[in-house]
């Protein structure tokens, strides 16, 4: 049982050091391979936590050390699963907050550099606290100040406008 309780102390001893500094450490050993949070600190942490006291339990509970490993790896198990849970929520907040493509049309905007006719200008737009500088294509010419609002997405990075103010004289 000694055994298991260590293994649960060093897992709870990684999810305090994944707080203080978890995504330095993904960073610095790599371990988000596979493009998900399947091998993040944080999974692990949970992971080897909830195996050593899961373990701890079945051994306690019922005096067989098959058993025992068997609870730990479905504890474990689970515990992973729910930081990864977590850690994808956590993550879809912060996209919710910045921009996306989709999200764009209808917000106005103000003309950085003009527009010609048939080429590409700057914007900027702000949205939910950010500001954004995008291309932007216009059906005819717009100069700097002018305030504008997107019509269309025609890439992740450049937009195309309409003008929402009389041309201003230059």
């Amino acid at each position: 049982m000694t055994t298991f309780l260590t293994i649960g102390a060093i897992g709870v001893a990684l999810v305090l050091v994944t707080l203080v500094v978890g995504d330095l450490l993904d960073g610095l050993l790599h371990l988000d391979v596979l493009g998900g949070d399947l091998f993040s600190i944080s999974s692990l942490a949970a992971f080897v936590g909830a195996f050593g006291f899961g373990g701890a339990i079945g051994l306690a509970l019922i005096d067989n050390m098959l058993v025992a490993v068997i609870v730990g790896l479905v504890v474990g198990a689970l515990a992973a699963w729910g930081a990864i849970s977590l850690t994808r929520a956590l993550k879809s907040g912060e996209d919710a907050a910045s921009f996306r493509s989709d999200s764009m049309i209808g917000h106005s905007g103000q003309v950085i550099t003009a527009i010609p006719e048939g080429g590409y200008g700057e914007i900027r737009i702000s949205a939910g606290g950010h500001v954004r500088k995008l291309s932007a294509k216009a059906t005819e010419p717009v100069l700097p100040g002018q305030e504008v609002w997107v019509s269309a997405i025609l890439s992740p990075t450049a937009v195309e406008v309409t003008p929402t103010t009389p041309e201003l004289t230059a």
